[in-house]
């Protein structure tokens, strides 16, 4: 039965305070295109929350978030329509520094309701836990205000919480066992006994245990003594508030709509997150002199390792909570680029940047698969001194390679057997490789999707502005598939004639060896059916070949009696 539109009141821990009623806030008029109809302000009821909404359970084979790939798969309909009218009213500015300010101002999201939620789960969270124990902070792309905003959008508003403990160690070996899974376990326990409060997901096999819930407009997933997402956070905040204004928050902006629209944006699915492709944008721009880099090339201190251990990561998160300052470990965002930017990349519009930010791509992170197409087993394990790291410190590609090999996981970043790598991306702060876990399939998407977009942007009439990023993203998702090896695997590369004959001789042995597989088998009338793979004329015959030819003959030769 359909719940009554007024339900009686009930006493819940989430129930406001008793306050004034507040008057609504009348939002900020947007530029309007010249000629076009006045789009309709959003409705300010709250949306009705589901009463027979399903409850996930805490499975214990479940090993991922119910919403981890929930920004990827959410339609983007609204939103390309929101940024193409962005863009259209950026363009006809047609001052650089004009069309990213109003760009970025247009998507600048509303914190309000995400620090209504904040402040209500710390006062609340005091039932479990001292409220001087733990900090509760936020991270990923509302910290940097990197969201893409949709005016009048039902989608609810994501957001990435850690629970910090002040006396619990993050980088103890049995930190998961005795802290993290309990933790989200009581506040399995605790939420599912709130009003307004649906538990989506319990993870607790995964690597790092998640819990994902929602309110009625809030989408929430937390985690425990996670202190490098707090700070990673910050230092993207920092980079978008730096060097020339507005490039980097815009550039991410338009790749985030472009990657959802050809699904290359889940890293549940082996392609690469929303945090890695802010990295390549970030990367992109300081390579170029547009942002400067705010991280010193060595640790300060004495300390030899240039990455920052757990529990000095735990120590600035909780120094830094809730003013979000962390001056101790980079400098502070500064509008004044380090040098004089690369013409004439600071006079590009937004749609120019993300056209050269595909170039980029081309030319420097993807550069080694084109390079090594012919290596055994594929691209994905070339050598580490072949590719490209993309990193957001001081360092060359030679002092990068030495520290990543040094103090980093050597599985992170060296390719081996069973082990393939195919993007090199250095998490600043820990020196893991960001792309360590995108697959072969998530890898060749990406690398088609990027070389179709850039001929295709290269192909458009007229000005790269609205007209054309829309007509891209409009574009279907291309088929995943992984190219085939140009040399079969287990194939040795020898030198000389030798390395001829081998170069001819792969295809004929394989089918060899797929025909003593499957061989043919009698039929009812005593004749042999099936395909022969003897030697036809004008193609080599090997002497491995006839031997198994031969073997073949004596094998499956049918007798008088059968």
């Amino acid at each position: 039965p359909k719940a009554p539109e007024t339900p009686a009141p009930r006493p819940v821990a989430w129930a406001k305070r008793a306050a004034a009623p507040k008057a609504p806030e009348t939002p900020a008029p947007r530029l309007p295109r010249a000629g076009a109809p006045e789009t309709p302000q959003a409705s300010g009821v709250p949306e009705e929350v589901e009463v027979q909404e399903e409850t996930a359970k805490a499975s214990s084979g479940n090993s991922e978030p119910a919403n981890a790939g929930l920004e990827e798969q959410a339609p983007v309909e609204e939103e390309e329509e929101d940024m193409t009218k962005m863009m259209e009213v950026a363009e006809s500015v047609g001052n650089a520094e004009a069309a990213y300010e109003f760009l970025n101002s247009a998507n600048a999201q509303d914190n309000s309701t995400t620090e209504e939620l904040l402040d209500n789960l710390r006062r609340d969270l005091g039932q479990l836990w001292n409220h001087q124990d733990f900090e509760l902070e936020p991270f990923g792309s509302a910290v940097a205000d990197l969201s893409l905003v949709s005016a009048g959008s039902t989608k609810k508003i994501e957001l990435d919480i850690v629970l910090l403990f002040r006396d619990e160690a993050a980088d103890a070996k049995d930190v998961r066992q005795k802290l993290m899974i309990p933790t989200i376990t009581r506040l399995s326990t605790w939420l599912k006994s709130q009003a307004q409060m649906v538990v989506k997901n319990v993870s607790v096999q995964a690597q790092v245990p998640v819990i994902s819930f929602e309110s009625p407009k809030v989408a929430v997933e937390l985690s425990v003594q996670q202190p490098h997402n707090v700070l990673n956070s910050w230092h993207l905040r920092d980079l978008c508030e730096s060097g020339c204004p507005g490039r980097l928050r815009a550039l991410v902006r338009l790749i985030k709509m472009w990657t959802k629209s050809k699904s290359i944006v889940s890293s549940t699915e082996g392609c690469l997150g929303s945090y890695g492709y802010a990295l390549l944008a970030a990367g992109f721009l300081c390579s170029h002199g547009l942002v400067p880099l705010l991280l010193p090339s060595e640790r300060q201190g004495g300390e030899a390792s240039p990455y920052i251990s757990a529990a000095t990561a735990m120590e600035h998160a909780l120094d830094g909570a809730g003013s979000g300052v962390s001056e101790q470990l980079w400098s502070s965002p500064s509008t004044a680029p380090p040098a004089q930017p690369v013409a004439p990349y600071p006079e590009m519009m937004p749609v120019e940047l993300f056209a050269a930010w595909l170039g980029w791509m081309q030319q420097a992170p993807l550069a080694f698969a084109e390079q090594h197409h012919n290596l055994i087993g594929g691209c994905g394990g070339a050598d580490l001194t072949s590719r490209h790291i993309v990193s957001l410190r001081p360092r060359t590609q030679t002092d990068l390679r030495g520290d990543v090999t040094r103090w980093s996981r050597e599985e992170s970043w060296v390719a081996g057997r069973g082990n393939q790598m195919f993007l090199t991306i250095e998490e600043p702060l820990t020196g893991e490789n960001v792309g360590r876990n995108i697959t072969a399939n998530g890898f060749w998407a990406l690398h088609s999707e990027v070389k179709r977009a850039r001929e295709f942007l290269a192909s458009w009439d007229g000005q790269k502005g609205s007209a054309c990023f829309r007509a891209l993203v409009e574009l279907p998702a291309l088929t995943r598939s992984v190219p085939p090896p140009q040399r079969p695997m287990g194939v040795a590369i020898l030198g000389g004639k030798q390395q001829q004959q081998q170069q001819q001789q792969p295809r004929f042995q394989t089918q060899a060896f797929h025909q003593q597989t499957l061989a043919p088998r009698p039929s009812s009338a005593g004749k042999w059916t099936g395909p022969i793979p003897a030697a036809q004329s004008g193609r080599p015959s090997t002497p491995y070949l006839q031997h198994l030819l031969q073997q073949r003959d004596r094998a499956v030769r049918p007798t008088a009696r059968r």
